[in-house]
């Protein structure tokens, strides 16, 4: 206990200050403009970012970071097992035994399980991922937070098709087997669907062993700005190429309309991305309509 009598925080990402980022300031107001009234946030995820050279680091696609595109981009949805133990970091043998009991444990490293089976899904979810720049990040090379462009739409299709196909919903459902085992380490975790991956061919990079990276679009934040992500959109932060560090600060926000049963699994809200946007319902409505009307069947 602190001299004037409080109990100190035991996590910086919960301290008074840093939840005021976004509930002492205009964020929550224009979260709740396109979500209705929301969980105030917990707890705040404090993310640095130090500067590297590109080198033999294996991410968690299973690949060298010096020889991930893009910055060493390798998107990912929010919710997903990450192993229990750091990805494997050996690209010329597989995992022991030991290791791979070890790795398979659960929960992983950020808290995710495999599996939800009583609620059908493999994937945790929120609404909203809401970034908040802590250092300049205004320039390529910054630590930026890249995001998938589009991809939303193709990830509620795709989780459309595995619940028609029955599920579950997620990596180890229909058509998105979890573990790369082509991958240089053999083990690498497939954090977003391939089917997603394989339709972003604009812009996109490939590695000598021909596997196909998308080009994300980078976020260029300045310090105090901040940008609203739909969950249904990969994203992956950048390697810091200058002498800097990267700050950010990152909310997992959820509206108080959600069912509590699926406050953590939502696989409605997965097949229906913008099911927790009510305040998005017009401008969402406007442009399906645009794409109606500009498709070729509706043009003769």
């Amino acid at each position: 206990m602190s001299k004037d009598g409080t109990v100190p925080e035991t996590h910086p990402g919960q301290s008074t200050l840093i939840l005021g980022l976004f509930n002492d300031t205009p964020l929550k107001e224009i979260t709740e403009e396109a979500l209705g009234p929301v969980h105030a946030p917990r707890g705040c995820q404090l993310a640095t970012r130090l500067p590297a050279a590109p080198d033999n680091r294996v991410n968690e696609s299973g690949y060298r970071d010096k020889d991930t595109p893009f910055g060493g981009w390798h998107g990912h949805l929010d919710g997903l097992w990450n192993g229990a133990t750091r990805i494997h970091q050996d690209t010329d043998r597989p995992m022991t035994s030991a290791e791979a009991e070890a790795w398979n444990r659960e929960p992983s490293t950020n808290g995710c399980l495999k599996t939800h089976t009583d609620l059908g899904a493999n994937i945790r979810s929120f609404a909203a991922l809401v970034a908040v720049s802590l250092s300049d990040q205004t320039t390529e090379g910054s630590g930026n937070l890249g995001v998938l462009r589009g991809a939303h739409h193709e990830i509620e299709r795709f989780f459309q098709r595995q619940r028609d196909a029955g599920g579950p919903l997620g990596p180890d459902g229909p058509n998105w087997e979890r573990i790369d085992r082509y991958a240089p380490n053999g083990c690498g975790l497939r954090h977003y669907p391939d089917a997603v991956r394989t339709a972003f061919t604009k812009g996109a990079a490939r590695t000598p062993d021909g596997r196909h990276w998308p080009k994300p679009t980078l976020l260029r934040l300045a310090p105090g700005d901040a940008a609203i992500v739909l969950h249904a959109v990969p994203h992956s932060a950048t390697r810091v190429a200058r002498a800097e560090p990267r700050h950010m600060a990152f909310f997992r926000i959820t509206p108080l309309a959600r069912p509590e049963r699926n406050r953590v699994v939502y696989p409605e809200a997965l097949c229906d991305i913008w099911r927790e946007w009510p305040g998005m319902a017009d401008v969402v409505a406007e442009e399906r309509q645009r794409e109606v009307s500009a498709s070729p069947a509706t043009n003769g």
